[in-house]
Formats: C-alpha cells, structure tokens, sequence
C-alpha cells in the first residue's frame, strides 16, 4: 500500500511520516532501482536538502538502494543544483535529491535525475513492484566531501568582471545556506547574510521567494544597507527571488527578460523557453532582441526536455527556477543565476533599479493559488476548459487553459506539487486586468461552488 498521490508529473513529494515512511521509501527504491537496470545505471549521487525528517530519508533511501545492487555517492546536505553539478560529474549522469522544496515544513520528496534526463513521479509509480533480478553484490557507498569547493571553482572561473557590489543574501534557513553566501564572497562582492542558518523548522519566514510576503525582510536589508541588491532562495536552491537596489521586487520573468537580452547579445536567434505562467511581454522581449519565443508546460521535468528537444541556450519559469544552457549545464540553478545577474548588472554598469526601469511593463497579478482537494484540481481544469466561454480569446492547452487577447491574458492550471489552483493575469490597463480577472473567477464559480473565491 502506498499513497499514489505522492507521485506527481515531475517528482515525487508528500508528508512524513503518513506518505513517506519506511515502507513507501522502499517501494521508491525499487523503481528507482528498476529505472537505473534498466538504463545500465549502477551509480547514484544522493543529497538532501535541510529538512528535519532529510537526514533519516537519506539512511533509507541509501540502504534500499544499495540493497538492489546500486553503489551510491553521499555528497550530504546540499541545493539541488549541487546535487545536479555532482550527477554531471560521475560517469551515470544520475542522481537522487530529497527535497520537499518550498512545500511545508512537513513535507519532504525526490526529484530524480537518470542517465541525463529528468524521471517523472508518475513514471516510478509503473515500477513501484517491478521485480528485480536478485543481485548478489549489494552496492557501496562513499562520501564526497570536496563538492562545494570544485563548484565555487568553476563558477569563479566565468567571472568575466570585477566591480565593488554589496547584495543581501536571504536563504530563508534553506540549504542554500551554506553555498549561496560562500559563493558571492569568492566572488569578490560584499555579503550580508539574511537567515542563513539551515533549520528545516523555517523559524524566520517560508523559504518560497515566489511569495512577495516572503521577500519583505529582504526589502527592508537591501534599504537598510543601501545594498546593490537583494537575492533570495527557496528550501533547495533552485529557484532565485530578487529584488533591486530601491526595494523594488522583479518578478521571474522580467528576470528572463534581462536574461534573455544578455544571452541573445551573443547567441543570435536562438530559442528563449518559458513557461505558460510567465508575461506576453517576455515573448515580445525575446523577439525584439532577435531570438524565438518558445512557450513550454510548467515544471522542470517540462522545461529540461524542452531544453534537450530545442537546445535552447536560456529557459525559465514563473516560480524563479532558471536554467542557463549555454556555458552552463541547462539545469535549474539558483545561486548560479544570481551569478549570473551581478555580472549583468557589472557589465552594463548601471544599478538593477535602472535595468528594471528599462524593461517593458503591463498590470499583472502575482500568482494567485486557490485550496482545493488533491483529487479534484485536475478534473476542475478539465471542466473549465471545456466549458468556459472566451469569446475573441485565444486558448492554449498545454498546461491548463491559457487565453490571450489583444490587449491581456488570463491563466487557470493545476500545480502538480500542491492541492492548488494555480492562476495568473495580465493587462495593458489596470481596469482590463480586473475585467480578465472577473470573466475567469466568476466562471470558475460557475463550474464549482464549494471554490472559495473573492472576487476584486
């Protein structure tokens, strides 16, 4: 017996201990296990995040593994994107992170790297019983300690420009920690560090910079200290929050927008990846500085093999997970990104207040998520799509219902990690955003009464 619903599209993710157990653990093994076989896989970099049930997964998880053949590399309590640098320096290319991201404090998870290439949840739930030839050898584990370091190198080793910057560094007492700070003072920048501490309890605030509620601290420092800016992490690393030198916060994809401006001042015509959540004028943005837009489902299972499909040098999501493919390896990197910003903002040599200025604005929401059952989201997605009227819209499936007018779009989707609605709204005028608003939640009521909304 184990719960299905653990098993989403992109990873694997529930509580601990009702979902995630001894038993259930074990059962994640042997998919795991049965995939790596299958793939002629017999090694594994396995790491954790900060969370307090992480460390007794990890020993589970190690001993399962290791039971059915499979020789694992410990590199301890890390970022994904620390786990992922290690998978693409062993010779499998695979790796395990347990993780509960920025979910709740007692949530915890897997997000699982085979050969190269993401695994969905839901593919491990088909191999949850496969049996396994019966291996002699059981596997043996080692520790890599020198991880860090060998990273912090070779991050350095791109560092194109040298100038004097101060940036406040919130790591929300996620596993970003340790590495985010270290690797902005090997950088050369001054670092103010902001609950840096790892504690899976999240004492100070959530660790999901998503949330603009969880950036107020980070405001107040970067004012504070007259910071050149402020970077922001969530429970693993992966995903970046920042925020200018005046405060100001700069949603995910106006990030991408002075990411893509970068990139396509070097790679002409290429390809710029995003997901379904992120603004019209990000599009507009990759076509004005000469690449192709390229719209892709939410979630980094999507957005890896978009990158592998496309070979697209940049991609990103709404939620702050960006991926750098051109001379980085196209995994979702967080501290990496903000790198990657500060040499932006050294080049161009003008504050990030400035740069943001630039950038093309519109009235939008942030995201805007609605409670539902686990069981229902995806049934509440597919009614609305089949039924709501959006006369002069243009809809776009490929993750829930998208629908772009001339003038704004509306979004309603499901989130595959949380039992949420997930929706988002854009428009060149504050009184067109509220009228998009009004047409998708009024008939989201429409289709289910007991969904709790207040309409603006």
């Amino acid at each position: 017996m184990i719960d299905q619903s653990i098993f989403r599209e992109y990873d694997i993710r529930g509580t601990v201990p009702e979902q995630l157990n001894a038993h259930s653990i074990d059962l994640i093994a042997n998919a795991i296990a049965a995939k790596c076989l299958s793939e002629g896989v017999k090694e594994l970099v396995l790491g954790r995040d900060g969370r307090l049930s992480g460390s007794n997964i990890m020993s589970c998880l190690s001993s399962c593994l290791q039971e059915r053949g499979i020789n694992i590399v410990n590199i301890g309590l890390v970022t994904s994107p620390l786990l992922y640098f290690a998978a693409k320096k062993i010779d499998s290319k695979s790796g395990v992170m347990i993780t509960g991201s920025h979910n709740p404090k007692n949530y915890n998870g897997f997000k699982v790297v085979i050969n190269d290439a993401p695994i969905s949840g839901l593919e491990l739930l088909t191999l949850i019983n496969e049996e396994l030839p019966n291996s002699e050898i059981v596997g043996q584990e080692i520790h890599q300690t020198d991880l860090m370091n060998r990273y912090i190198e070779e991050v350095c080793s791109q560092a194109q420009y040298s100038k004097k910057m101060k940036v406040v560094v919130d790591c929300g007492n996620g596993s970003a920690g340790e590495i985010a700070p270290k690797l902005m003072k090997a950088l050369g920048y001054e670092v103010i560090e902001l609950f840096c501490d790892i504690d899976g309890n999240f004492p100070n605030h959530h660790p999901d910079p998503g949330k603009p509620e969880n950036l107020i601290d980070l405001i107040k420092a970067v004012k504070e200290f007259k910071a050149d800016l402020g970077v922001a992490f969530d429970g693993d690393g992966d995903r970046l929050g920042v925020v200018s030198n005046l405060g100001e916060i700069i949603f995910p994809d106006q990030l991408l927008m002075i990411f893509a401006q970068d990139v396509l001042s070097r790679i002409e015509g290429a390809q710029i990846v995003f997901d379904v959540k992120c603004s019209n004028l990000l599009a507009q943005t990759i076509e004005n500085a000469g690449g192709k837009a390229v719209m892709s489902a939410t979630g980094h299972f999507h957005i890896k093999n978009a990158l592998k499909k496309s070979g697209a040098p940049l991609a990103g999501e709404m939620s702050g997970h960006i991926f750098f493919n051109d001379y980085w390896y196209g995994f979702d990197d967080g501290h990496y990104s903000a790198f990657r910003l500060m040499e932006i903002i050294t080049k161009l040599d003008k504050p990030l207040s400035s740069i943001f200025d630039s950038l093309p604005k519109a009235f939008s929401t942030p995201e805007i998520n609605i409670e539902v059952e686990e069981r229902h989201k995806f049934r509440i997605v597919n009614d609305f799509i089949n039924n709501a009227k959006f006369f002069g819209g243009e809809k776009i499936t490929i993750d829930g219902l998208r629908v772009n007018f001339q003038d704004g779009w509306g979004l309603l989707r499901a989130s595959n990690t949380t039992p949420k609605l997930v929706l988002r709204f854009e428009a060149q005028t504050s009184r067109r955003l509220d009228e998009i608003q009004s047409l998708f939640l009024t008939q989201l009521k429409q289709i289910d009464e007991s969904i709790e909304i207040e309409l603006s």
